[in-house]
């Protein structure tokens, strides 16, 4: 298939890329800068130049593609009033289609209520925080269209060699620093790995189902305190958790770190049923070691510790 992807370099984007090319469909890709289309190339995709801000101005070249992945996330100011821009391009783009258009959507867990000790209901009401509030009306804006088939995957928290709390905890204890966090050591964390999480997308864009919503996530959920230890235990670094409190002067609506002190659990049967999606990583154990590598270092001085 033709294949619209923006986000391409972020930490799904990057990750789903990849992994539509291998499944070889053809992508073209949403560049910011140059610097983003040079990466975008080197990955042998097509680029075309744009902003999420002004949808106008590529959404014909994505309703051109059989679908648009939207995996391009800002987490700033601009992005409520660029998806809600993104929702009506849409429904001018494709007003005069017979057949539906593919969007596969980035939704997120935050947009579900807590959950600490059994998994969330992805069919229950959202519940979002004040800062992700705009992604629930953007989700029904969309399903709202009817020249539009919208299918939405909400990420856990994504975990890479490169991003997201298992390589953060490492690379800041490389550095003597602690890992700074809303969340406490109880609070648990469903996670997925970032290899996984593509081959959801994969599945999602080859299904083409109307109005499929799934989570994806690989590990249900793990204290925070437990994979801190975790890390500790694979790096043999000494990892410290160091509590964080909200920025002065930011509004609920755009405080949208506050979801990591929220505790949720998720489960991936939903995914499985209806995609076949078997994540890889399902335990914090498989998670971490699959992330940190075997590595050949012998463990030094392996801690947890919580400042408070």
């Amino acid at each position: 298939m033709d294949i619209f992807l923006t986000g391409g370099t972020g930490t799904i984007g990057q990750h789903v890329l990849r992994r539509l090319v291998k499944a070889g469909h053809r992508v073209t890709a949403l560049a910011r800068s140059e610097r983003t289309e040079v990466i975008l190339r080197d990955e042998g995709v097509d680029v075309v130049r744009g902003d999420l801000c002004d949808p106008d101005a590529w959404v014909e070249a994505a309703v051109y593609c059989d679908t648009l992945v939207h995996a391009g996330a800002s987490f700033d100011e601009t992005m409520a009033p660029a998806e809600k821009k993104l929702a009506h391009a849409l429904r001018r783009a494709t007003n005069r289609r017979e057949i539906p258009f593919n969007v596969v959507y980035t939704g997120g867990i935050w947009l579900y209520g807590p959950s600490p000790d059994a998994p969330v209901a992805e069919t229950s009401s959202f519940r979002p925080l004040p800062a992700f509030a705009f992604m629930a009306e953007t989700i029904r804006s969309l399903q709202a269209v009817r020249t539009v088939a919208l299918s939405v995957i909400h990420p856990a928290l994504v975990c890479s060699k490169v991003a997201g709390p298992v390589s953060d905890m490492q690379r800041l204890a490389e550095e003597g620093l602690p890992f700074a966090t809303r969340a406490s050591e109880d609070t648990i964390w469903p996670l997925v790995d970032a290899e996984d999480l593509a081959d959801l997308y994969l599945r999602v864009v080859e299904e083409k189902r109307y109005r499929l919503s799934v989570v994806g996530c690989g590990v249900e959920g793990v204290a925070v305190g437990r994979l801190a230890a975790l890390v500790a235990e694979k790096s043999g670094l000494t990892v410290r958790l160091k509590a964080q409190l909200p920025d002065a002067g930011v509004s609920p609506a755009a405080d949208w770190r506050a979801g990591y002190a929220r505790s949720q659990r998720f489960s991936h049967e939903r995914a499985t049923r209806l995609v076949g999606w078997r994540p890889q990583a399902t335990s914090a154990d498989d998670l971490v070691a699959r992330i940190l590598g075997d590595g050949d270092c012998v463990p030094r001085n392996t801690q947890f510790a919580l400042a408070l």
